[in-house]
């Protein structure tokens, strides 16, 4: 058997930080000798738990730092010649309690190999570059406070921008210190904050979520359900009888922004066809028919339809052609 090598795709893959943990999991390559495969991964145990595979024998561990993918995927070629001598030279012997892996002399000779080749360097800490290591920055390292006027965060910025924003600041880490990937794992929830602090601050009246709602094309009902409400939640903000938290704001964002890119798509399809008609739907039955699991309803799709055909001059036109409606 020759070793199958599973390599890593994602640049943080071996990174994971849970909730309430103050620093990541920790990280190996395995090799599995029942199936051959080799791999990185990081322990997905919190309390240093192992699996019965690994306490007898049969997945062999070893352990790394947080490496970047590019660095996990050379390493795991390097390492796949000496996976190929303990492969050759293991068995699968019972103790009369549990079936255990027994690897013969040439096998541990391999398997002493890996370890030494992972193993940190005199006087280093570790055998890896910089490059070659995920750098994991703390908030106040990454930040400096001035993010909203930095890059202009509103109580309208959407989620897609903030990713976007997030990514700019990685870049900077990046830039100032050498590594194989970047990342805080802190840093999204902070720049959605400082977005939802906003939104709480400049919470729409309720003149400006019903003039929302009715431009999106959405009714009382199809607002209340995308927003997660009753229909008498919707009517109270829309009446002033309660004001809207301010989540209602960041949320009518995304709304925004998602309707504008179907109506960039709708225009897009009819550029590309050859029929004069942009089509729509009578009624949310024919709208859920054509669109099964979607989460609008018609009354937005004819929104949509309104805006696309007055950027392109199409006419609009219903799906379903009923010559009795």
């Amino acid at each position: 058997m020759h070793v199958e090598i599973i390599s890593c795709a994602d640049p943080l893959e071996l990174h994971r930080r849970y909730a309430g943990q103050h620093a990541s999991q920790n990280a190996y390559i395995e090799l599995s000798l029942p199936n051959g495969k080799l791999y990185a991964e990081y322990d997905v145990a919190t309390e240093g738990g192992r699996p019965e595979s690994v306490v007898y024998g049969l997945d062999r561990r070893y352990t790394i730092p947080v490496l970047a993918s590019d660095a996990v995927n050379r390493v795991l070629e390097e390492l796949a010649p000496l996976a190929d001598r303990i492969l050759a030279d293991w068995e699968q012997r019972w103790t009369g309690e549990n079936w255990v892996a027994v690897l013969g002399e040439d096998a541990k000779e391999a398997e002493e190999e890996i370890k030494s080749r992972l193993s940190p360097r005199p006087g280093d800490d570790s055998r890896f570059d910089d490059d070659d290591l995920v750098q994991e920055w703390d908030l106040d390292g990454a930040t400096n406070g001035n993010e909203i006027a930095e890059y202009g965060i509103t109580p309208d910025t959407t989620n897609a921008r903030l990713a976007e924003i997030e990514q700019k600041i990685l870049a900077s880490l990046a830039e100032a210190v050498p590594a194989g990937a970047t990342v805080c794992p802190e840093l999204a929830g902070y720049l959605r904050e400082l977005r939802d602090d906003l939104a709480e601050e400049n919470a729409l009246s309720d003149a400006e979520v019903r003039t929302a709602r009715e431009t999106l094309g959405l009714t009382s009902h199809d607002f209340a359900r995308l927003m997660e409400v009753f229909p008498d939640t919707v009517r109270s903000w829309e009446q002033g009888h309660d004001d809207s938290p301010g989540r209602v704001r960041t949320e009518i964002a995304e709304l925004r922004a998602q309707t504008d890119e179907a109506v960039a798509d709708m225009v897009a399809a009819y550029e590309a066809g050859d029929d004069d008609t942009i089509t729509t739907y009578r009624n949310d039955d024919e709208y859920k028919a054509a669109n099964p699991g979607g989460r609008w309803s018609a009354s937005w799709h004819r929104q949509v339809a309104a805006c696309a055909a007055a950027r392109t001059g199409a006419r609009i036109g219903y799906s379903v052609d009923d010559t009795s409606a």
